[in-house]
């Protein structure tokens, strides 16, 4: 049937057993499908190009979610490509089938290996790490068109007990699919993960006390001297009764812990520095002379950074490795220390601080700064802050250490102010005797 294609025409148009076509006579090529249903689609009709009598049909759209002229506009764009030599209706089954084979495993590699190049390198590492532990189990044989927010939430909810590790994970799919839709994997504007809720977060802020320092200097020089037994999150037990009988018994005999490690530890709570930033150091980036050294690559770029006096005297007394450029080098002279957590959580367990982070020496950093009268603003210059609003999460500290302030000057202002009374009398005069003693003096 061939018709003008109108508003009017499409609606004129009877459903029958087949589908009708009505293709219009201005257009060649473009017409409408009604189905038995009585759904009525505009379609793009050709013949395929370098191909013997092989006819193509294009889906533009539905009357009703488009209009008679964006369908004709439509057509238009395909009947061109056509023109130019192209194959719509070959391209889009093409892009079908890569899309049911795109899934989360194969183009997250894809993802990874273009997103490494623009991340720090330890970014790069924890993203493949969050790939591999929680998304790929869950979602890595589903293509990457066909995951929904029922997906996207089931793998958030799993991991509700640790709400930070669920949130990033959140976060780095929400990221994935948002690079997937740009890459064409999937349609633009489809991302689930923006109607999923993070769980809350509580900023933890654990400082230790003096008492508290006291008791992991102690178990540091303890691990540095004669060693400590390993944190029982780090003991091996005997895999079975023959590997217990025949365990020998100098294997639970502590030894000195590396005295890089040790030294690092101690460095962290002069300093107040990230763990990588310290265990990274090179020599030629710290200044003795000037108690200051440059990090050209931290979490915020390239940062100066003071020494206090301790930090610099550590560092003095710490012998170097030949052939290592690092401050804590590790057992490749070409490396640094690659980790410090075992020397850490046996010091950290010995002096019965379970519940203390290494992070959180640099948590004390923090507190002792502000609760010495230092102002946010050095605090954060201290700890290699570049936004005040990072900082400003101490801010209750330096209340505590105004508050301690007034008290302190009030008292002695008091005191002051006080020096010149004379002592209250012994028994207190009533306002009758008082009205007596002035009577007699008359």
């Amino acid at each position: 049937m061939l018709a003008k294609l109108t508003k009017r025409t499409v609606e004129a148009v009877r459903s029958g057993a087949d589908d009708v076509f009505v293709w219009d006579s201005e257009l060649k090529g473009f017409g409408l499908k009604v189905t038995p249903k009585d759904r009525r689609v505009f379609l793009a009709q050709y013949w395929a190009p370098n191909l013997a009598r092989v006819r193509r049909r294009v889906t533009l759209g539905t009357f009703g979610t488009i209009t008679v002229d964006q369908g004709r506009a439509a057509a238009q764009r395909v009947l061109g490509r056509v023109a130019n030599g192209e194959d719509p209706a070959a391209d889009a089954s093409e892009g079908k089938r890569t899309a049911k084979e795109a899934t989360v495993a194969l183009i997250s590699a894809e993802y990874l290996d273009e997103t490494s190049a623009k991340m720090k390198s330890r970014t790069s590492s924890e993203y493949t790490r969050l790939f591999n532990v929680y998304i790929l189990p869950a979602l890595g044989r589903k293509p990457v068109v066909h995951v929904t927010l029922k997906d996207v939430a089931a793998v958030h909810l799993a991991h509700r007990k640790q709400p930070y590790q669920a949130n990033r994970v959140l976060q780095l799919l929400k990221s994935f699919l948002y690079w997937a839709e740009t890459r064409g994997y999937r349609a633009r504007n489809t991302n689930p993960c923006r109607d999923v809720a993070k769980f809350p977060e509580h900023e933890r802020e654990r400082f230790l006390t003096v008492d508290e320092l006291a008791k992991l200097g102690a178990a540091l020089v303890t691990a540095e001297r004669v060693g400590l037994p390993p944190a029982p999150e780090h003991r091996k037990a005997p895999r079975n009764e023959k590997t217990a009988k025949h365990r020998p018994r100098s294997a639970d005999t502590p030894f000195p812990a590396n005295p890089y490690a040790v030294a690092a530890i101690r460095f962290l709570l002069f300093t107040g520095w990230r763990e990588q930033e310290a265990l990274t150091l090179r020599w030629a980036d710290v200044d003795m002379k000037r108690g200051a050294a440059t990090l050209p690559d931290t979490k915020t770029g390239k940062s100066q950074r003071p020494l206090g006096a301790q930090a610099v005297e550590l560092l003095a007394a710490l012998p170097r490795l030949e052939g290592s450029p690092y401050v804590f080098p590790g057992a490749n002279p070409d490396a640094p220390l690659r980790e410090i957590k075992r020397v850490w959580c046996a010091a950290r367990h010995s002096a019965g601080l379970g519940d203390v982070r290494l992070h959180d020496l640099r948590h004390t950093v923090a507190s002792f700064s502000v609760g010495s009268g230092h102002s946010l603003y050095l605090t954060g210059k201290l700890l290699g802050h570049t936004r005040p609003e990072t900082t400003q999460r101490y801010a209750h500290l330096a209340d505590d250490a105004r508050k301690a302030a007034a008290d302190t000057v009030s008292e002695a202002l008091s005191v002051a102010l006080n020096a010149g009374t004379p002592p209250a009398h012994e028994t207190p005069v009533t306002p009758i005797e008082s009205g007596r003693r002035a009577h007699a003096h008359k």
